[in-house]
């Protein structure tokens, strides 16, 4: 049995990431953190902890990279639980220029985990917990450190890519008047995407329980997914379909691909495989792309969001009073999406 909570996350125009899980292995209930959003997420993490699965005791937090939407709300968590193990990325360990990846965040929830006793760890793939209930599929440790040798021309391509803030208001708009369809059209989704070092270097989760796989993604990228469906594919549980995958960095269109996408879900069906969820603000203009909806659904999965609320799978647990079943997404007009 296993429970997995997407908090809704989302400032203006920003969205983010804060997932509690907890799963019964080894005659015992194991809790987990991937992320935590902005602060106030944070707090509503320890929240749903307390309440929902009646424990101050965490046994492993994940922070997938060094964004805030994705690690500030972490502060809270360390704080106010009783944390056994931290898993977050080290740069200064790997190379002596760091200085661009965003360290002061990294620096501040390290003290903190030392300061509360909490083992930190570096999470690269390979590494297990829980019997193999959770595998770290991404990033390589060669792979996570050419990133860090490239991080200073990935902000700079950020930057340069800005639009400013009258094209964000102009998104927003459209995506408040978003038409949905009464049919998948055709794959319009390429190849092409590319996202930033930082959200490659994302921590990649693997769940196995009760026979089923969860994917965590993060803000991983085509090339740091690749890698990881190059080790999916060696795990005796390869044939088994995802139940649950998590697409990466709120839906965006330059976070995944169809041949990405062929390889972790599978091609083209007419059947259900499972279910895929979206963090994404209700008001960021780009997240999520409708190619993206569009594509998951293609193959076979249906698609919600945080957008209005959080969602708990499985989708809605019948034993918490007053909540009610995610409603999934209906095909999208990809029409007025940029092709940037």
């Amino acid at each position: 049995m296993y429970e997995i909570d997407f908090l809704k996350v989302g400032t203006d125009e920003k969205s983010g990431d804060a997932i509690a899980v907890r799963f019964a292995a080894g005659g015992r209930w194991v809790v987990i953190v991937v992320d935590g959003g902005f602060v106030d997420v944070g707090y509503e993490l320890v929240h749903l902890i307390r309440t929902l699965y009646g424990t101050t005791h965490v046994d492993l937090v994940i922070s997938t990279h060094p964004d805030a939407d994705h690690i500030n709300g972490l502060t809270p968590v360390l704080e106010n639980l009783q944390v056994d193990e931290l898993l977050i990325h080290l740069p200064r360990l790997h190379r002596s220029d760091v200085s661009s990846w965003g360290m002061d965040a990294i620096d501040d929830l390290v003290r903190l985990a030392r300061r509360c006793s909490v083992t930190v760890t570096e999470p690269f793939t390979g590494l297990t917990r829980f019997s193999g209930a959770l595998t770290i599929v991404g990033p390589t440790i060669d792979y996570y450190e050419s990133l860090l040798d490239t991080a200073k021309l990935g902000e700079l391509r950020a930057m340069v890519a800005s639009k400013g803030v009258g094209a964000a208001i102009e998104l927003a708009v459209r995506k408040l008047a978003r038409q949905t369809l009464d049919h998948l059209p055709v794959e319009t989704l390429t190849d092409l995407g590319e996202t930033s070092e930082r959200n490659n270097s994302s921590v990649i989760t693997l769940l196995t329980v009760d026979g089923e796989r969860v994917l965590l993604t993060g803000d991983a990228g085509i090339p740091a997914l690749t890698y990881a469906a190059d080790y999916l594919e060696l795990l005796p549980s390869t044939s088994l379909p995802l139940a649950v995958f998590q697409a990466p960095h709120h839906g965006s269109r330059h976070n995944v691909g169809p041949s990405i996408l062929n390889r972790i879900l599978g091609l083209e069906t007419y059947l259900k495989r499972g279910e895929a969820i979206i963090s994404a603000s209700d008001k960021a203009p780009k997240h999520p792309s409708p190619k993206v909806v569009n594509a998951l659904m293609r193959r076979g999965y249906e698609t919600l969001t945080t957008e209005k609320a959080g969602i708990c799978f499985p989708n809605q647990m019948p034993s918490r009073p007053g909540w009610s079943r995610a409603i999934p997404l209906l095909p999208l007009d990809e029409s007025g999406e940029e092709d940037d």
